[in-house]
């Protein structure tokens, strides 16, 4: 495929147009994969913004990861940005807040504390064929890494204060992140990230994301709307329990369809018009199977998938 990066192909198809052809989407991309592609070390924007170009895409994702388990909020600080993508943060499954203590004690980062930088560059550099697709999240990860699953759980019912507090903490800071991208010309689309199911369950009930996680999303559209820039959220799992509140909340595009635990041909009429389907490939096909087998797992896909 010739580079032919236009940012209003992929525009169009989240909001559920059909564009010249299928645009490639994918929210984070190992940098050691875009190293081996590109065949030389990547340590700079503008290599980055090469590889995007290169492998044809129509723009670049930015964003601060969460590394390690539990996450370690320092590495929020993006001084070299490519250095902290790398970065493994260490910690215990027990997680590190436990009781109120650990909470008020826990080294919340300032408002000043993110490094925007990477962001700014951007702004100068990127070709004006090309946007930047910003990632923010997760939330309810978050919690639930901070405290670790088991304590989490028990804490929905023994200590429902402190998963509230501890949410809020979290969101609040998320929320810096999409405020700055919102007033960012050079973002085109906003990508919220927050997995909230795991194969064929969610990992919490319905009412539980009604009231902490849906709202919030709902904001995080209503700055996209503000800029009619595109929403896409990420979740693993089977999400159809709650797949209205995803579009009542005015999510345009949902990623990625979990194949362990959804079947997007049958998902796909369910939501045409009203949301963008992306990815559905198969990782352990990608892993295990003869190129030819991807080709043609890919082409059913586009076949099958593409049109609407």
């Amino acid at each position: 495929m010739t580079p032919d990066p236009n940012f209003e192909r992929i525009r169009t198809t989240l909001f559920a147009g059909q564009a010249d052809r299928v645009p490639l989407a994918e929210v984070l991309i190992d940098e050691s994969a875009k190293e081996a592609f590109l065949g030389k070390d990547l340590n700079d924007l503008e290599t980055d913004i090469a590889f995007y170009i290169k492998a044809g895409y129509d723009y670049i994702s930015l964003g601060r990861r969460i590394l390690g388990f539990p996450p370690v909020w320092p590495q929020a600080r993006l001084d070299n940005y490519y250095e902290a993508q790398r970065t493994k943060g260490h910690g215990s499954m027990e997680g590190f807040i436990k009781t109120w203590d650990d909470f008020k004690n826990y080294p919340w980062p300032k408002k000043g504390d993110v490094d925007f930088r990477i962001l700014d560059k951007a702004e100068r550099i990127i070709p004006k064929e090309m946007k930047v697709i910003r990632y923010v999240g997760p939330v309810f990860q978050m919690v639930w890494m901070l405290m670790g699953f088991e304590r989490f759980s028990y804490a929905l019912t023994d200590a429902p204060d402190l998963v509230d507090a501890i949410y809020d903490a979290i969101w609040e800071r998320v929320w810096w992140e999409v405020e700055d991208a919102a007033e960012r010309d050079v973002v085109g689309a906003i990508w919220y990230v927050d997995d909230i199911a795991i194969k064929d369950r969610l990992m919490v009930s319905p009412a539980f994301l009604r009231k902490h996680l849906f709202p919030r999303l709902a904001m995080i559209a209503e700055k996209c709307r503000a800029r009619n820039i595109p929403l896409i959220y990420h979740t693993d799992g089977n999400i159809t329990k709650v797949l209205q509140d995803i579009i009542d909340a005015g999510v345009n595009a949902l990623h990625p369809i979990d194949i362990t635990g959804m079947d997007i041909y049958q998902f796909k009429p369910q939501v045409a018009g009203r949301l963008c389907v992306i990815g559905n490939i198969d990782i352990d096909l990608l892993e295990h199977a003869t190129p030819e087998e991807v080709v043609a797992d890919t082409k059913k896909h586009l076949r099958l998938l593409g049109p609407g």
